[in-house]
């Protein structure tokens, strides 16, 4: 039976056997404060995140305008911030004794599952809200998560036609054929209550995502192959042993799958198709010889756009190389598990996503999607109702009932989840998050070696929280990784004469490191290398900027703004320049396939 996100999160983290991710043998485990300096946009002020073994935990403002939690790999954290976003980290660690490790890890676990069951009951009412709304359009159609695995094919196919058969010898020649009529007529019946003036709650989209998944099992529909996480090279086949578990976890879900179809369970229709979905393509494995998984990556998954150079570099076969061993390892990892293998199968499958995605950037994909966490397959296929219709009449005050109860969750999320540039950015509530792992601050400081409010004077702007807790803890192995263009710099200062490296690559007219992004707004000079010529830089810097803003008023009525607007951000971000400070240091990544020319 499939277990909820949030438990399988609980129970990775909890266990980090499973995630290697506890320290050496010797039980060495460090809690690591980080800064990563400032860049142009949201960048513009630094930002903060601790590191567990691992695993990143750190504060994010979403597009949606919330602030929330979020636990990322820290290859992907590093591959992000210091290589595609151009920005140099600063860490060091903080010695803990492994109890004390774990039990911040478990805590940072628990803010996650909170945070994750408020917004799924968020997410509840909001999916019923838009349903009723939808309806009142004259509207009926809901997605189905895990749906979108299946393709119904010509013709039985092997493996979709032996789990049907399996089902049939335990539970009845007859039971899909009847449950597919019960469930029909349960659809008809939740339906009815609708239309009736009842709230659809859960019942209506559970009903057809039950009746859905039981259509694919009676149908004997087959994976669609666009789902799937193919072999990759490097991986090489599993021999028998990998076999023999493959086959064990298959009969683990064989016995789910039964489970789900006699439970009482109402939210067991999602849990089917991913169990389904699972047991067919260890099946494609078992027949290849191969490992396949499915595609975890959900449908708004985060993506990044590499430029051509990006692609030909060597810190990106790196990271693929980096991203191919981890997966090999999670693959070793679940083929040792004996106590829980559908949890170990979770990570297997994420881990191999992310490799699969990189690598495919290596065959000339410039689109990469980013699996920021651990999150179950679920690809959706919206269904629709039929020719259902439904009384306006009595789904209108459903409608009220529903925008009220939206209302109050909408300002218990702005209460409990919502961003602050003083009071709630991602300096406070990393310390907020870490101080509320202990009673009280006497505990916490004999835990740490120290103590910190997050209303300590200055403590909210990023680059001070990582002063201050190096003052205030006592941190060790402090660490500089250079940002990508500074690293590729000192290559070239190897190779060639300083001055006409220095004078080729401080501009963005000659440089060979990078090249001109939007996203970075308009500059003529590099100032993150440069201190003392830093204010004359800073001066022509305004001034180029200022002459794109001259152009940009000629392109106005043709673009609305957006070269006026692009020159004005260059001078804002230009002026601390000025006073030898420095924000923005260019790019290689933007959601924006153009480049200025």
């Amino acid at each position: 039976m499939r277990l909820p996100l949030y438990l399988i999160l609980f129970l990775f983290l909890a266990f980090p056997v499973w995630a290697s991710e506890a320290g050496d043998e010797q039980g060495a485990v460090t809690l690591d404060f980080l800064y990563v300096n400032a860049n142009a946009g949201e960048a513009a002020g630094g930002h903060t995140a601790l590191r567990l073994g691992d695993s990143i935990f750190h504060y994010q403002f979403f597009p949606d305008s919330t602030f929330l939690l979020v636990r990322e790999p820290w290859a992907e954290f590093r591959f992000l911030y210091n290589d595609l976003h151009n920005r140099t980290i600063s860490l060091a660690s903080l010695p803990l004794d492994p109890v004390i490790y774990t039990g911040i890890r478990n805590h940072f676990t628990e803010l996650l599952i909170a945070q994750q069951q408020f917004f799924d009951a968020y997410e509840s009412v909001q999916q019923e809200d838009k349903l009723v709304r939808e309806m009142l359009k004259g509207r009926y159609e809901i997605a189905v998560p895990g749906l979108g695995f299946f393709a119904k094919q010509e013709g039985r196919t092997l493996f979709s036609a032996t789990l049907k058969e399996r089902i049939e010898a335990e539970l009845g020649r007859d039971f899909l054929q009847q449950a597919v009529e019960q469930a029909d007529e349960n659809l008809q019946k939740a339906f009815r209550a609708v239309n009736a003036g009842e709230r659809p709650g859960r019942s209506l989209r559970e009903q057809l995502v039950w009746r859905e998944s039981l259509r694919v099992l009676a149908e004997e529909w087959d994976l669609d192959e666009t789902s799937l996480i193919a072999p990759m090279a490097g991986e090489g086949g599993f021999g028998p042993l990998g076999a023999e578990c493959l086959q064990g976890f298959g009969e683990q879900l064989i016995r789910s799958i039964a489970e789900l179809l006699q439970s009482t369970r109402p939210d067991k229709g999602e849990s089917l198709l991913l169990q389904t979905a699972r047991y067919l393509v260890v099946q494609h494995s078992l027949a290849a010889g191969r490992l396949y998984t499915l595609d975890p990556f959900p449908y708004d998954a985060r993506k990044v756009w590499l430029s051509e150079a990006e692609l030909e570099g060597g810190r990106l076969l790196i990271l693929q190389e980096d991203f191919l061993r981890q997966a090999v390892k999670r693959r070793s990892l679940f083929f040792q598990e004996e106590l829980h293998p559908e949890i170990a199968y979770s990570f297997l499958e994420a881990s191999r996503a992310r490799a699969w995605e990189l690598l495919q950037a290596g065959n000339g994909q410039q689109v990469v999607r980013i699996l920021s966490k651990v999150t179950l397959p679920s690809r959706r296929r919206t269904v629709s109702l039929g020719g259902l219709q439904m009384e306006r009449a009595n789904l209108q005050p459903v409608g009220q009932d529903l925008a009220g109860e939206l209302k109050i969750m909408q300002e218990k999320s702005e209460e409990l989840y919502g961003y602050n540039l003083f009071l709630r950015n991602c300096a406070t509530e990393l310390i907020r998050s870490l101080n509320s792992t202990f009673p009280d601050a006497g505990s916490g400081e004999a835990a740490l070696g120290g103590w910190l409010e997050p209303d300590s004077g200055l403590v909210f702007v990023p680059f001070l929280f990582y002063e201050q807790s190096y003052t205030t803890f006592p941190l060790q192995n402090e660490q500089t990784l250079p940002a990508r263009r500074l690293r590729n710099l000192e290559k070239l200062y190897e190779e060639d004469s300083d001055f006409l490296v220095w004078l080729r690559e401080s501009n963005t007219l000659t440089a060979t490191l990078y090249e001109p992004r939007s996203k970075d707004t308009p500059f003529l000079f590099f100032t993150d290398d440069s201190l003392l010529l830093r204010p004359l830089q800073g001066v022509l810097n305004v001034g180029y900027a200022a002459l794109h803003g001259a152009a940009g008023l000629l392109t106005f009525p043709f673009d609305g703004g957006d070269k006026f607007h692009q020159a004005a951000r260059g001078i804002f971000y230009s002026l601390p320049e000025l006073a030898f400070g420095n924000i923005r240091k260019g790019s290689y990544s933007t959601a924006e396939p153009e480049r200025i020319q």
